[in-house]
């Protein structure tokens, strides 16, 4: 991704026609992937992918904090398929008039040709317009506009100010639902006083930002990885009373290690509030309330006495969707785009030819790269084409085509109802997925998403359904993982100590799972709404 920043009036932009995304963009919640997929999707192949926003220190606003730091948003916007990101001085625009915006920075700088925002957006002088007259004027430039609705999770609106003020309760859980990702803060560790090690009681000190959204001063229930190897924590986010502190940081007690993390930058996830920050009288004292919250984070994580299911992951391609139908009509956009002669015969021949070529590496994690270039040596398309916009074509319609089941989301809501946190599990490109993701509208029904291509472990190895509890604060064995491969979501699920159940997949007769053993011990649902049933019988 390139990033582009207003530095002197002008965009200074390579001249290139654009599908840009319209937004402040502070968090990249649930709410902004859904703009900036909107873009996304609508630019195909042709357009380059933008996100417009501001410079983050040129936005004077009262309480503006941000939500996440420049590595992540970069990382997050990659993923999501942007190619640019473009970020004004707010103070060089914000004097346009809603005409002077749309004519000076979208048509002449921008070169848009299609544009997304929220429902909310605003822009001109004073925030005179809004989205319907956005429209409106960029229609006599020729661009074409997409307003995307309100983005809700059940009863509460996805916004920035909804989550800053959970983030500032310490509301961890709900700020993870709305952000659509957890919380977390990845930091280099710097050096303190080293009085932890003093205590016995080594810990990791990240210094905080003073540009991001803080959480609540106190003591949380967390979770630190780094290097594949998650370990549950304590840490102190705030002052540090007793022994003071000259700015805020986040201070970690590690369970069960011992170690030199210092020239790293672990990820700290704090999960569950636990304390006030509180001044103690001696230095024993502050040892003995340390060890009183490890106490607590070590309960929280242990493996319970009896089965007491909290947790409940899914896998999603063959589970939650049928991949195969997806990858067909995602195939069919691709073919009549770049084949648009063939008669209705020979298209048919072409998809089942270009299907059964992808079948064959059915489980493995990167092949489209090599069906794009196989079948455009074999058949040179009737439209000029190089092989990374075609690969880009093909991903964009196969992310956008996936519909889960019809019971997913309600079965989803009423595992939510019901107490359960609910998680998605799902191996491949993460880009790809990330995409898939977005489009199934399936992000404000979950708690945690885990892209095992980001993580650097894929299915069915145990440290991804490992890490995934952690993130969610859950004992492995208190997790049920629902999934349709009998290696990688079944044995794995059972490596990391998960409750496995397999989901019948509605796969066509000559799909190559039918070949596969699957096992005879694991209980089998045939929709997946049978799982509130399946969950009675077991938690009686």
């Amino acid at each position: 991704m390139i990033i582009h920043r207003q530095l002197d009036g002008q965009l200074n932009i390579p001249n290139a026609p654009r599908s840009v995304a319209l937004g402040l963009f502070d968090g990249l919640h649930i709410g902004h992937r859904a703009v900036i997929a909107a873009a996304v999707e609508g630019g195909g192949d042709e357009l380059t992918h933008a996100v417009f926003t501001f410079l983050p220190q040129t936005v004077k606003k009262a309480g503006f904090k941000r939500l996440c730091s420049d590595g992540e948003e970069q990382a997050l916007l990659t993923s999501m398929g942007v190619d640019e990101l473009i970020k004004a001085d707010f103070s060089a625009i914000r004097h346009l008039s809603p005409e002077e915006f749309v004519r000076d920075i979208l048509h002449e700088q921008l070169h848009a040709k299609r544009v997304s925002c929220g429902f909310n957006y605003r822009f001109g002088a004073g925030g005179v317009g809004d989205a319907a007259l956005l429209t409106s004027l960029c229609a006599d430039c020729g661009i074409t506009v997409t307003v995307v609705p309100e983005v809700n999770c059940g009863d509460t609106a996805i916004n920035s100010t909804a989550i800053r003020i959970a983030i500032a309760d310490g509301d961890m859980p709900l700020a993870r639902r709305l952000l659509g990702r957890p919380y977390c803060l990845k930091l280099p560790v710097t050096h303190g006083q080293h009085l932890g090690r003093r205590l016995g009681l080594p810990t990791v000190n990240q210094a905080l930002p003073n540009d991001m959204v803080l959480p609540r001063f106190g003591v949380y229930a967390s979770c630190i990885q780094w290097d594949g190897n998650t370990y549950p924590a304590v840490t102190n986010i705030g002052v540090r009373p007793t022994v003071g502190a000259a700015a805020p940081l986040a201070e970690t007690y590690i369970l069960g290690f011992d170690g030199d993390l210092y020239g790293t930058a672990p990820t700290v996830y704090p999960l569950q509030f636990l304390r006030e920050e509180r001044t103690f009288d001696s230095l024993d004292e502050l040892k003995a309330q340390i060890r009183r919250d490890a106490d607590a984070v070590q309960t929280m994580f242990a493996p319970p006495d009896k089965r007491d299911v909290r947790a409940v992951f899914f896998d999603y391609d063959d589970t939650l969707d049928n991949r195969d139908d997806a990858f067909r009509d995602g195939l069919s956009s691709f073919i009549r785009y770049y084949y648009p002669s063939l008669t209705e015969e020979e298209f048919l021949v072409r998809l089942d030819e270009m299907f059964y070529f992808q079948r064959s590496g059915y489980g493995r994690v990167i092949y489209y790269r090599d069906l794009v270039e196989h079948f455009l040596s074999l058949y040179p398309p009737e439209r000029s084409v190089d092989v990374d916009r075609a690969l880009r074509r093909l991903e964009i319609s196969f992310s956008a085509t996936g519909i889960p089941h019809n019971d997913v989301k309600p079965t989803l809501a009423a595992l939510r109802e019901m107490g359960y946190a609910i998680g998605i599990i799902t191996n491949g490109e993460a880009h790809i997925q990330a995409r898939k993701m977005d489009h199934s509208g399936l992000r404000p029904f979950v708690d945690l998403i885990v892209l095992a291509g980001e993580e650097g472990c894929q299915k069915p190895d145990a440290r991804v359904f490992r890490l995934a509890a952690a993130r969610l604060g859950v004992p492995c064995e208190c997790c049920v993982f629902v999934g349709d491969h009998p290696i990688t979501d079944l044995a794995g699920a059972r490596a990391a100590n998960f409750i496995p159940l397999r989901k019948r997949a509605d796969l066509s007769a000559d799909h190559p799972l039918h070949q596969m053993t699957m096992p005879t011990d694991i209980p089998v649902i045939d929709r997946i709404s049978d799982i509130t049933r399946w969950l009675d019988t077991i938690t009686d």
